[in-house]
């Protein structure tokens, strides 16, 4: 397969900026205050408002914390190292926009014109971009000498080296954005454009790309362990050594993509031997306190649909690993590492994962009927806790789970069965809770911050 022609397109930077002489405007602390507070009054609809302009404004290493910016007009304006952390700067102009290393935290950036705007090693941890324009784009002058927003493809979005894990860019176009070296990890990006974006080096680890336009976009080297996938365009995309452990592929197809030393899951051979043969070496290994037989380790294996029911895993190495629609029940896994394994519609009632890692484990509609979840005591005493940080179990039964003191932060419970569940000191932080049924669960000391959608029962268990 031929490989496309690698980019002429030139880094984004100041340079395009300096060959315009941008003439930035500095903007005094009282102009600042008096300017936000007509905005206000704008966006109240009170008589007097007037919609804030920052064009071409100086404002680097401004303090906006909490801003309400939202439908500002901030084109071009200078914002480097800018504290806007819990902004709202939905459907703002940023076109062109300097916002190199900005503190973006938690900003609202919905349908906010990004374009050919300078993030690089900007912080847009959890920040919300859905439906942000984030293409490129070039401030050209006009026969008047005004500088005006036009697109070209010099001027492309740079995203690059920026920090937005856990942020949601679901619908957000970034076609020919520059978006190299970027922490995106867990972020929300269901059906984001990247056509011929450059996402070489980037970390999508647990990302959401179901249903996204990756057309012609260049990740090499990219690591998308445990991202989901599904239905996510890949025509003629530069896939080399990328790491694709652990990602959800439904409907995908890759007849087109570059995948040269790329890394994926595998396929035993003599698939019930090979795993009968381990299991029979991990058993010895238990026994024999580590001294005799073999570890297993099914590390990135696909064993999909294996019955596996019953049998001591404890310790066992499955990280990566397709283990979809697999009997699991009353099954030995404590303290095994199952790290971005794909646990989808399992039947696991009764096992034992005490203190086992499941970080961004795809369980979604899997049984966990009375799991056993809890901390693992380990010497002299000690607790391990089971860690599902990041974990998808949408759907999922987990009746009577034992899941006191585990670690849930940020994991998806959208619709999922807790009845009864021992949830008494788990940390549930940032998770989603979205028709979780919680009648009769104990939340005894749980951490609730920044859970999403939580509706905790009324007394009488309704």
């Amino acid at each position: 397969m031929q490989r496309p022609p690698p980019s002429t397109a030139t880094r984004p930077g100041s340079n395009w900026r300096d060959a315009l002489a941008i003439d930035y405007h500095p903007v005094s602390p009282a102009e600042l205050a008096e300017a936000l507070a007509l905005h206000r009054r704008h966006l109240r609809g009170e008589r007097g408002g007037k919609r804030a302009s920052f064009k071409f404004a100086d404002l680097a290493h401004v303090e906006l914390r909490g801003a309400p910016l939202a439908g500002a007009d901030l084109t071009g304006a200078r914002l480097e190292g800018a504290d806007l952390a819990e902004a709202d700067l939905g459907d703002a102009c940023l076109f062109g926009a300097n916002l190199r290393r900005a503190d973006l935290t938690r900003a609202r950036l919905q349908k906010a014109d990004l374009r050919g705007a300078s993030l690089l090693g900007a912080k847009l941890m959890r920040a919300n971009l859905t439906g942000a324009d984030l293409r490129d784009g070039h401030l050209v002058r006009s026969k008047g000498g005004e500088l005006v927003p036009a697109t070209a493809t010099e001027g492309r979005g740079e995203l690059s080296e920026a920090s937005a894990a856990n942020a949601n860019l679901t619908r957000a176009k970034l076609s020919n954005a520059f978006i190299v070296q970027t922490d995106l990890r867990d972020s929300n990006l269901r059906e984001a454009v990247f056509v011929r974006a450059d996402l070489s080096r980037a970390d999508l680890s647990g990302c959401n790309l179901e249903g996204a336009d990756l057309s012609e976009a260049n990740l090499e080297g990219a690591v998308l362990e445990g991202a989901i996938l599904s239905r996510a365009t890949f025509r003629s995309t530069n896939l080399a050594g990328a790491n694709l452990l652990g990602a959800l592929l439904d409907e995908v197809d890759l007849g087109s993509a570059i995948l040269d030393g790329a890394e994926m899951t595998r396929r035993l051979e003599n698939l019930a031997d090979a795993v009968s043969e381990a299991i029979a070496l991990h058993q010895t290994w238990i026994r024999s306190n580590g001294r005799e037989g073999q570890r297993a380790d099914f590390s990135a294996c696909d064993l999909a649909g294996v019955d596996l029911s019953g049998v001591n895993l404890a310790a066992a190495v499955l990280k990566h690993a397709v283990m979809r629609g697999c009997d699991l029940t009353g099954t030995v896994l404590a303290m095994a590492d199952l790290a971005m394994a794909d646990l989808r519609g399992a039947k696991m009632p009764r096992a034992n994962l005490r203190g086992a890692s499941l970080v961004r484990a795809s369980l979604n509609e899997a049984d966990l009927t009375r799991v056993e979840a809890g901390p693992m005591t380990l010497k002299h005493g000690q607790t391990w806790p089971t860690t599902l940080t990041s974990a998808r179990l949408v759907r999922a039964r987990l009746v009577g789970a034992d899941l006191a003191e585990a670690r849930l932060g940020d994991a998806d419970l959208t619709q999922a069965d807790l009845q009864e569940a021992a949830l008494a000191g788990a940390d549930l932080t940032d998770a989603t809770l979205t028709m979780a049924d919680l009648r009769r669960a104990d939340l005894r000391g749980a951490v609730l911050v920044g859970a999403e959608g939580l509706v905790l029962p009324g007394r009488d268990g309704g």
